[in-house]
C-alpha cells in the first residue's frame, strides 16, 4: 500500500497533504517507521507535521467514539465542508459496469470505467440547473414575510 500511495504522489510539490481513507487511523500508525523501507525515490519530502489522515464521515461509526475529532474533516483547517466521501459516490455507477468489464482487457476496461465516470460527471452538470431551480422554488424569499 505504501509503495502504491507514494508512487501516486511522486513528482508533486507538496507543502501539506491530507489523505482520506476509511482505515486511516490504522494506516498512519507506523507509516513513518515504514518510510525508510521504501525505495529512495519514493520517500516523501514532506514532514510528518504536514501530513495528516482523515476518515470519511460515513466510516466513523465503525471506529467507535474514541479519536473522532483527531480524524474528522469537521475539525481540520483548510478542507472546507467536505465529508471525504466523494470517491465513494461513484460505486453505485461503477457497480453497473462490472458485468460489462469482467472479460475486457486492461485498456478497454479502463476506457469503459472512464466513460462511466464521465457520464456520472455529465449527469451532475446537466441536472445542476434542475436542482438549483427546485431549490429556488422551495426557497422563495417572498413566500414568508
Amino acid at each position: 500500500m505504501d509503495y502504491i500511495f507514494m508512487s501516486s504522489i511522486i513528482g508533486i510539490s507538496i507543502l501539506s497533504l491530507i489523505l482520506s481513507y476509511d482505515i486511516a487511523c490504522q494506516y498512519i500508525k507506523k507509516f513513518w517507521n515504514r518510510v525508510p523501507e521504501l525505495p529512495e525515490g519514493l520517500r516523501p519530502n514532506i514532514s510528518p507535521s504536514n501530513f495528516c489522515v482523515k476518515i470519511p464521515k460515513f466510516h466513523f461509526d465503525a471506529h467507535g467514539k474514541k479519536g473522532h475529532a483527531q480524524y474528522s474533516f469537521a475539525y481540520t483547517r483548510g478542507v472546507g465542508r467536505t465529508d471525504g466521501e466523494g470517491i465513494e459516490r461513484l460505486w453505485a455507477i461503477l457497480k453497473a459496469a462490472a458485468p460489462q468489464t469482467i472479460e475486457m482487457g486492461p485498456g478497454a476496461r479502463r476506457d469503459t470505467l472512464d466513460d462511466f465516470c464521465g457520464y456520472s460527471n455529465w449527469r451532475k452538470v446537466i441536472n445542476y440547473g434542475t436542482i438549483t431551480y427546485c431549490l429556488l422554488l422551495f426557497c422563495d424569499p417572498h413566500a414568508v414575510e
